[in-house]
């Protein structure tokens, strides 16, 4: 049996709609890692792969609108997960994102021997389903 264990890179993210094409929210190359540890802990950082770099080598010297810049549409968090079938749910313990933290996302997971497809569980009149797309980085 194929395990999520490991290390993963983003190959695509996409909201799933009625259309033939969904928009892509981080860009047509979308930047990535995803982590599941033999430990039953998991991370994730993701991000558009087009991001500027700051004018200032240090962000701390960078201005508001340009540290806003940089963060938006990156997103990270980490905690404890668990594999239920064809679900994922991550228990969230830290966040970029501070109204994730101590929330439980569930993830529908379609898994083959190198990707990993996720689609976030939303309820029914929700927005379009996001979709991330992982392919195993082998060691």
């Amino acid at each position: 049996m194929t395990s999520i264990t490991g290390s993963w890179r983003l190959d695509d993210y996409y909201m799933e709609s009625d259309g033939p094409d969904g928009t892509r929210p981080l860009g047509d190359a979308p930047l990535g890692r995803l982590l599941y540890g033999p430990d039953g802990y998991m991370a994730v950082q993701y991000m558009p792969g087009d991001r500027p770099p700051l004018a200032t080598p240090n962000w701390r010297w960078a201005t508001d609108a340009e540290r806003l810049e940089a963060v938006r549409g990156y997103g990270a968090y980490s905690g404890r997960y668990e594999w239920r079938g064809d679900l994922v749910l991550h228990h969230i313990e830290a966040a970029l994102y501070p109204n994730w933290i101590g929330v439980t996302l569930v993830r529908r997971a379609v898994l083959t021997e190198s990707r990993l497809v996720l689609r976030a569980e939303r309820g029914h009149g929700d927005p379009p389903t996001p979709v991330l797309v992982w392919e195993r980085l082998s060691c």
